[in-house]
């Protein structure tokens, strides 16, 4: 699951370095979370390896990680908001980081840590590090030429990435923290501006699938069974929903919460349950436990696991291995075919990434990689629009479009100009 996150206010921006990216959601003091830096934007700054806290707040603070000196340029720090009672008053304004994190789903948590599968923990991190450089690619800045506003591509990203093994209730929950900071490099201008996120959050499910992809790859790889989801994620085989279930305490805890709630204020019912869910979470998290090795965790997780489940989980993790020539290249050209057929027979128009989202979740765990679907759409006769950026549709779907206007309105009141529109939009 890809969940993303905004950060605004800058105290609480720097304790979450050290309060909760470097401690996770439990710690001990010999047991410090080590980030590690990535993106374009990051090597522009000279940023490589190891986070170091002095350099993380200096971005937070809008400042050249090196130098110090003011990074972009900042116009204005608060603004007025007014809430349900009428009374104004001023919150920050200024985005200091956005905070994109990555989770396998639970029983993927259970096989890695639960049944000591550090095979699994290298694969989450390469899945994430090969996720955020696709999401790094739909980066952009504002443009302001006169009263004109628009977007351009930068393609560059200032990214933290903090991976923890725990939820709040101690549970087994593998995910890693994004920390993409409010910043890129625009090349036209060539000077650092505030970072234009829309792309990035319109290509969340992309990004989410190319994690997925290659995490489920490993995993059949290393003889594990997965079964898919119609909801667009996945589960190992063999891992009970009982088992999973039993180390959910927190994502129960969160649901009772949000139920009692909505209980109690029948008025919230028709809002979005979801932002009043992640609200709710914010606001009744426990405090973090000190001084909890890892193998107090260890010790607490396996005396939750029966030993018939212990055996399954174990017998999981040495399943047969898959040699270069038992693993059957899939059909990178057939998972297109199907998105197309998929998005097409509802829509005229779609975004590209769309295609590649839907091709990786039709082939989840094949032996295709991205690049073979990325190639295998760049090879389709799409055309291509100008109107907004990865637009794509197909010559049948404007002729199919064209055949429903004129059925709805009539060949005679299609007007010359209307006629050479559609053809100048159909030569691409």
């Amino acid at each position: 699951m890809l969940s993303p996150k905004t950060k605004y206010s800058l105290i609480n921006a720097k304790q979450y370095f050290e309060e909760h990216l470097c401690a996770g959601d439990y710690y001990s003091e010999s047991e410090r979370v080590l980030g590690q830096w990535l993106g374009n934007g990051a090597e522009l700054l000279g940023l490589s390896g190891r986070v170091g806290q002095e350099e993380f707040l200096r971005l937070c603070d809008n400042l050249h990680p090196q130098t110090g000196e003011r990074l972009t340029q900042r116009l204005k720090t608060t603004r007025t908001v007014v809430d349900e009672t009428g009374r104004a008053y001023e919150v920050a304004n200024r985005r200091i980081f956005f905070d994109f994190t990555f989770s396998p789903p639970k029983s993927v948590s259970i096989a890695a840590l639960v049944g000591n599968d550090p095979r699994i923990v290298d694969a989450h991190h390469r899945g994430v590090e090969a996720a955020l450089r696709e999401l790094e690619q739909f980066a952009g800045t504002r443009v302001h030429a006169g009263e004109r506003m628009t977007d351009r591509n930068t393609g560059n990203i200032v990214c933290a990435i903090f991976r923890h093994d725990t939820s709040r209730a101690l549970d087994p929950h593998l995910h890693s923290h994004c920390i993409v900071f409010n910043a890129t490099r625009d090349p036209v201008e060539g000077r650092w501006k505030a970072l234009q996120n829309f792309e990035m959050l319109r290509a969340r499910k992309y990004v989410e699938n190319v994690y997925y992809h290659e995490l489920a790859r490993d995993l059949k790889q290393w003889g594990y069974q997965i079964v898919n989801h119609p909801r667009g994620d996945f589960e190992i085989q063999g891992v009970s929903p009982e088992l999973c279930e039993r180390f959910s305490k927190r994502h129960r805890e969160i649901d009772q919460k949000t139920h009692e709630l909505l209980a109690q204020n029948p008025q919230l019912a028709g809002g979005n349950v979801a932002h009043i869910r992640e609200n709710v979470a914010q606001k009744n998290r426990a405090r973090k436990l000190k001084n909890v090795p890892q193998a107090t965790l260890q010790a607490l997780w396996a005396n939750q696991v029966s030993e018939t489940e212990t055996a399954t989980i174990s017998a999981l993790k040495h399943g047969a291995l898959l040699t270069p020539d038992e693993s059957k290249a899939g059909d990178a050209l057939a998972a297109v075919t199907w998105a197309e057929e998929h998005l097409f027979d509802r829509r005229s128009v779609v975004l590209e990434h769309e295609l590649w989202r839907h091709a990786l979740e039709h082939a989840r765990g094949q032996n295709i990689t991205l690049t073979a679907i990325r190639q295998a759409t760049r090879d389709r006769d799409y055309i291509r629009g100008d109107r907004g950026p990865f637009q794509i549709t197909t010559r049948a779907a404007l002729e199919r479009e064209w055949v429903c206007l004129v059925l709805a309105i009539g060949s005679d009141y299609l007007t010359n100009g209307s006629f050479r529109l559609f053809i100048a939009f159909s030569d691409g």
